[in-house]
This record gives structure tokens, C-alpha cells and sequence, in this order.
């Protein structure tokens, strides 16, 4: 059984202040902010007819959109000499973008060799570092090189960074192995698995309902709830009400699943123990549609990897 992802909410409010607009949070939206990156060293400097080579970092394992942009200056005796450079980027061996003779951002010429890349989520966590090759085929020595402005008091290079603007995941519905709801008798053990849960870290919010098979209405039989992790150790547990109970705890826990966590092999699972009075049927990590209890609130369980 496949996860199903959220939808995105988007929407034009013309008439919305700007205030307002801002405050606006569409749930399962993937927001990030960018992430300011850094470049080996503190500026380069290289000579005519050399080839340096610089690390980046800040770059994390997930795909995004890469902005960088580059100044350098000439040492030349005529003022606001802007020569050209040859500018890769490189993921490990492998170059993802390539700029054979680009200027400066801060030249009156053209091609700049500023670059937007977008960054797939197997090159994200290819091996290898990410650098900067810059070969100098000009004929004067190249001072100053660097991916922001930083301290250059030139009053030419205008205030600027290169930064990563990571995709964040978006909330992810969680789905119960089994065609439908599970029923457990009284007094056994059933295990199974959770469909949906990604192999970053994350957040995972875990809720559930069940309804007990009893002749008084609404009688509400607690169970045993464990969460296994892949390798079958108890992540959680604890013994808890149907989320739509009027007792307490209620199926209702968030879970930090740690970098660790989420290298593991296997599958995420549920262990229920039934140790109540009465047979439980309808278990479910949702409310799906053949649930018409009216008692029962619409609900989901989910799990969002952590964004950079």
C-alpha cells in the first residue's frame, strides 16, 4: 500500500493585506529558508593561467535549488578591469555545471557566472564534496575571488551571498497494513505494519481509533500500543483509549525519529495487545471512509522528514 502525500494548498488572496498573507500557513506546505553557504578559505586568489580548486559548504542530502554567485578583481594598473574566468561546479567528480569564460557579478560584461542549479536528490547524496574549480585564462592575476561579498569594500560589488534552498517533504498520510481496519480478539497479539514512513529523520504523529464489541454503546476497551522500530526494538509504548474515547491517554503520541532511526532496516510497525473485556474491531491509524460512527472525528497519522 502506497503513502499518500498531502496536497499543497495555494491561493492568490488579491484582496488579503499583505499582514495577513503572512501569516497564512497551508498545512502540508514545504517552506524552507535558505541556507547561507560558505566557501573554503577566505578569498582566492589565482594566478593567470592556474586552475584553484575550493570547497562550498553548507549544501545538505536534499535536493533544492542551488544559487551561487561569484566576484573577483583584476590586478590590472587600469581601474575596473574585469577579465573572465572558467567556473565549474562539482558534486565529487562529477561536474554539474560548467562556464568556460563568465564574468564577475559585479562586471559591466556579460555572461556573469552566476548559476541557479537544481539539485536532484541522488546528486544531493552523491559522495564526494561539493566544490568550486575556477581556471584563470586571462591575462591578468585574479585577487579576492569569492560565493558572497564578505568584507570587499569595493563600492562596485553590490551586497550579496550564495545560498541553498533546500525541498522540504511534505506531510505524508500513513496507512496500516491490511485492505481495511483489523480486528482483535480479546486477549491476543497482533503486529502490523505502518506504510509511509521515509528514511530521514522526521516527526511522526501517531493516532488511532478502535470500537469495542460490547451491548452498552460506546464502551471504550484500552489497548497496548508499541511502536516497533524496523529492527523490531519498542520505539513507544504505552497503553492507551481510542482517539475518539472520552478516557485518557488517547492514541494520540508524537514520535522523533532520529537520523538513526531512519537508517535502519526493514519496516515500522504496531504491536496491539488486547487485554481488555471484549473483542476491539475498526482498528485503524485513520479514519477511513467505511467508518460512519459519528462519534469518530476525520484524522490521520503522518509522518515529515525534518528540512534542514
Amino acid at each position: 500500500m502506497k503513502a499518500k502525500s498531502l496536497i499543497n494548498c495555494s491561493a492568490v488572496y488579491r484582496a488579503i493585506p499583505a499582514i495577513v498573507i503572512t501569516m497564512l500557513v497551508c498545512f502540508g506546505s514545504a517552506l524552507a529558508d535558505d541556507i547561507k553557504l560558505d566557501m573554503e578559505g577566505t578569498t582566492a586568489t589565482i594566478p593567470k593561467g592556474n586552475t584553484v580548486t575550493r570547497k562550498i559548504y553548507g549544501i545538505p542530502a536534499f535536493s533544492g535549488s542551488l544559487k551561487l554567485k561569484y566576484k573577483w578583481h583584476a590586478v590590472n594598473i587600469i581601474p575596473n578591469t574585469f577579465n573572465s574566468l572558467k567556473v565549474e561546479v562539482r558534486k565529487g567528480s562529477t561536474v554539474l555545471s560548467s562556464k568556460p569564460s563568465c564574468y564577475s557579478t559585479h562586471s559591466n560584461k556579460t555572461p556573469k557566472c552566476d548559476i541557479t542549479l537544481n539539485v536532484t536528490q541522488a546528486q544531493a547524496e552523491a559522495s564526494g564534496n561539493w566544490t568550486i574549480v575556477v581556471t584563470n585564462n586571462s591575462n591578468d592575476e585574479v585577487i579576492a575571488f569569492n560565493i558572497e561579498k564578505g568584507s570587499d569594500v569595493n563600492p562596485m560589488v553590490p551586497n550579496f551571498k550564495s545560498v541553498y534552498t533546500p525541498n522540504c517533504p511534505n506531510t505524508v498520510n500513513l496507512d496500516l497494513e491490511g485492505a481495511g481496519t483489523t480486528t482483535i480478539t480479546k486477549g491476543s497479539v497482533v503486529t502490523r505494519k505502518v506504510f509511509g514512513i521515509g528514511k530521514s529523520a522526521g516527526d511522526l504523529l501517531l493516532r488511532g481509533k478502535w470500537h469495542a464489541v460490547n451491548i452498552v454503546p460506546n464502551t471504550f476497551a484500552p489497548l497496548k500500543i508499541e511502536l516497533l522500530k524496523p529492527n523490531g526494538s519498542v520505539a513507544k509504548t504505552g497503553t492507551y483509549y481510542s482517539f475518539h474515547s472520552n478516557q485518557s491517554p488517547k492514541l494520540n503520541f508524537e514520535y522523533a525519529i532520529s537520523a538513526a532511526d531512519a537508517a535502519l532496516t526493514g519496516q515500522w510497525s504496531l504491536r496491539i495487545t488486547n487485554n481488555s473485556n471484549f473483542e476491539v474491531i475498526g482498528f485503524n491509524i485513520t479514519k477511513e471512509s467505511g467508518e460512519i460512527n459519528p462519534l469518530v472525528p476525520f484524522f490521520t497519522s503522518t509522518y515529515k522528514a525534518k528540512c534542514p
